[in-house]
C-alpha cells in the first residue's frame, strides 16, 4: 500500500510540473507576442485571439490542478482581453497585459501565495468594459462578483458597473461563484436567479450560511418581484434587481441598501 501512495505522490509531482513547465512556455509565448505586437510585425487581431486562447487553457488546466492564483489571473486576464477593442491596442494596454503575465507568473513560481489573491486581484489593471475608459472614468476599489450565466446580460450589468467606477468579474457556475468569492473578498455579489445546478436563491442561502461568506454583500437579479414564489426563500436581507427598466434604480437601491460606495 505505501509503494502504491508514493506511486501516486510522484505522479502528481509529475503532473504538477508538467503543467508548471507548460504555462511557463505559454507565458514565454505570450511575452513574445506582446513585443511583436508593440512593434506592430504582428496584426493586433491575430495577437489578441492567441493571448486569449492560451489564457484559456491556462485557466482551464489551473482550475484542474488546484492552482487557484493561476487559475483567477488567467480568467481576469481573458476577460480584460475581451473588452479590448483591436484600434485602442495602445502601449498602456500592452502594458496591463504585461502585468497580468507577470502575475500569473510570480503565482507559478510561488512567489504569491493563493491566501493573497484579494490583494492579488484588486492590484491588477483595470477593465475597459463598454467603452468606459479607466483613465475617464473614477475607478474606485470596490469589487464586484458577478454570477451571471447569459453573456448578454452579464455585459449589461457590467457597463452599469464600469459607469459607477466599479471594478467586475463575471463566473457563470455557482460552485466557482463560491471559490472566488472566498479567496478574492469582492465588495459584493450580484447572483443571477436562474443559474445551472444552483439557483440564485441557493447560492444567496449558501453565502449567507457559511462564516466565511455570511458578512459578504449580495443582491439576486431577477425578473421576478418580491411575493414571487422563486423568491420565497430568498434571505431578506438581500435585495432584488429587477431586469427591465427597473433595473437601474433597482442597482441603485441596492448600493445604497447594502452600503456600498
Amino acid at each position: 500500500m505505501e509503494e502504491s501512495g508514493e506511486s501516486v505522490a510522484l505522479m502528481d509531482q509529475a503532473i504538477e510540473s508538467e503543467f508548471v513547465e507548460e504555462v511557463r512556455d505559454i507565458l514565454d509565448s505570450c511575452e513574445v507576442l506582446i513585443g511583436n505586437l508593440r512593434s506592430r510585425t504582428l496584426p493586433a487581431a491575430e495577437g489578441l485571439a492567441q493571448i486569449r486562447r492560451d489564457m484559456l487553457n491556462v485557466e482551464m488546466r489551473g482550475s484542474t490542478l488546484d492552482q487557484p492564483l493561476v487559475t483567477i489571473v488567467s480568467h481576469r486576464l481573458g476577460e480584460y482581453l475581451a473588452d479590448i477593442k483591436e484600434t485602442d491596442l495602445a502601449g498602456s494596454k500592452l502594458d496591463d497585459i504585461q502585468a497580468f503575465v507577470d502575475n500569473i507568473r510570480h503565482a507559478l513560481d510561488g512567489k504569491v501565495e493563493a491566501a493573497h489573491s484579494a490583494k492579488v486581484v484588486r492590484a491588477l489593471p483595470a477593465r475597459t468594459v463598454g467603452g468606459f475608459n479607466p483613465a475617464d472614468v473614477k475607478i474606485t476599489n470596490v469589487e464586484v462578483l458577478l454570477v451571471i450565466a447569459d453573456k448578454s446580460t452579464a455585459r449589461i450589468v457590467e457597463r452599469e458597473l464600469a459607469a459607477c467606477g466599479y471594478r467586475s468579474c463575471c463566473v457563470r457556475s455557482p460552485f466557482q461563484a463560491i471559490e472566488m468569492a472566498v479567496r478574492t473578498k469582492p465588495d459584493m455579489v450580484i447572483v443571477s436567479g436562474v443559474l445551472d445546478d444552483l439557483s440564485g436563491v441557493d447560492l444567496a442561502n449558501a453565502f449567507s450560511a457559511m462564516p466565511s461568506t455570511r458578512d459578504l454583500p449580495v443582491a439576486i437579479l431577477t425578473s421576478f418581484s418580491w411575493g414571487h414564489s422563486s423568491l420565497d426563500n430568498l434571505p431578506s436581507r438581500v435585495p432584488i434587481i429587477r431586469k427591465g427598466p427597473n433595473f437601474g434604480d433597482d442597482l441603485a437601491e441596492a448600493f445604497a441598501r447594502l452600503h456600498i460606495t
